[in-house]
């Protein structure tokens, strides 16, 4: 099998854990680091989940490791953050919405467009 897809979270909140336990049911992917604002919330669950980095949020984005960015962010500054996450050249998928106004979504969408990125986002339940 091809090397593994290394992938980041940002933000290590509620959701955070579900979506580690998703990701792990792909052999495809690996998860190589979680960042949060709070940094001790990042160190926890790295410890909690095994994962080898907690990071800061500017870390993880430089880091060339990884690929995709998963965007746990709270739904005000998603399309921020998923903006951030582009212009540091790594695909992206969002938690829902992708953004809170269409205009926003539509910037994301544009700027992964004009730099050959992706943006993926959860389905709306």
């Amino acid at each position: 099998m091809a090397d593994k897809v290394k992938i980041g979270f940002v933000g290590a909140g509620k959701i955070f854990a579900e979506y580690v336990e998703g990701c792990r049911g792909f052999r495809t992917l690996e998860i190589a680091a979680v960042a949060d604002l709070d940094r001790e919330r990042a160190v926890e669950q790295a410890g909690r989940f095994g994962i080898p980095k907690a990071l800061a949020v500017d870390e993880l984005l430089v880091d060339p490791e990884i690929s995709i960015v998963v965007n746990l962010t709270v739904p005000l500054v998603h399309a921020e953050v998923s903006l951030a996450i582009l212009q540091a050249g790594k695909h992206v998928y969002s938690e829902k919405p992708l953004a809170v106004s269409r205009d926003e979504g539509f910037r994301v969408l544009r700027t992964a467009e004009a730099a050959g990125l992706r943006v993926g986002c959860a389905p709306d339940t």
